[in-house]
């Protein structure tokens, strides 16, 4: 019996850049992970490095600079 893996979360090579007149600062980095089906995923890391900043684009409150999420 073959026992088959659900992917409900596939975030693939996700990348942020903010940009003003001077400066650009990638916040995210060909980021790629994926969740399955009962899998508890925890994002953890040090204030500024850019948890908040994937979660709203995987929530689609606002737009990556290159990469894909599918849900």
């Amino acid at each position: 019996m073959e026992v088959r893996t659900v992917v409900e979360l596939k975030v693939e090579n996700i990348s942020k850049v903010f940009m003003n007149d001077k400066n650009v600062l990638t916040v995210l980095r060909d980021v790629s992970f994926s969740v399955s089906e009962g899998q508890f995923v925890t994002l953890l890391g040090p204030s500024g490095c850019g948890k908040t900043t994937l979660l709203t684009i995987i929530a689609g409150f606002q737009f990556m600079s290159g990469g894909r999420v599918l849900a």
